[in-house]
């Protein structure tokens, strides 16, 4: 599978965080997967990128052309597949198009951005990949609690929760990715 990973680029956050990404990137690549995504090489992405060479994957990285002239310093050169994108926008949607599943591991603004939008395609019936969190010491719990305040307030519909999963296992996480079938539910059951 290829696996879209969405998480922090940043250089500040606290290694225990870059470790278990690796380590994560490092298990799913030893089960014969690959990984796509934002071509970071600092923070989660390039912790995800570093695991998932070590492990014996490929790795595709996707950037807008202006990262080249102003944020060549965050980029990983070192993918074996690169795709250079007009706009932050399309470089989502090449992950998205080229993902048969996503991990969500910690991260800011964009991550959440990510996340959001490829959980309200899903809820819109426009694919029906898997969508696991790593939740590596609690860094998701909050956001979970929000969603299940929208749930309590019914904006949105209980059953979406199946559309998204949290995880602190390896074993778990690879187990629902490559076999999570929604449990039947349909864009009507969800809207």
């Amino acid at each position: 599978m290829e696996i879209c990973v969405f998480g922090a680029a940043s250089k500040t956050i606290d290694e225990k965080y870059i470790t278990e990404v690796e380590k994560m990137g490092e298990f799913l690549a030893k089960r014969g997967h690959n990984l796509v995504f934002g071509s970071g090489c600092t923070g989660s992405m390039g912790a995800a990128a570093r695991g998932f060479k070590k492990g014996g994957g490929k790795i595709h990285g996707v950037i807008p052309k202006f990262f080249k002239e102003d944020l060549a310093d965050f980029v990983n050169w070192n993918c074996d597949r690169m795709t250079y994108t007009d706009t932050m926008r399309e470089r989502k949607a090449v992950m998205e198009d080229e993902a048969d599943c996503f991990i969500i591991t910690p991260g800011g603004a964009g991550t959440f951005e990510e996340f959001f939008e490829i959980l309200t395609l899903k809820q819109l019936g426009q694919h029906r990949k898997p969508i696991a969190f790593l939740n590596i010491d609690g860094y998701y719990d909050k956001l979970i609690e929000a969603m299940d305040y929208s749930i309590e307030q019914r904006f949105i519909k209980p059953e979406c929760r199946v559309l998204y999963k949290l995880f602190t296992d390896f074993e778990e996480m690879a187990f629902y990715l490559e076999n999570d079938d929604m449990q039947g539910l349909t864009v009507h059951d969800l809207k």
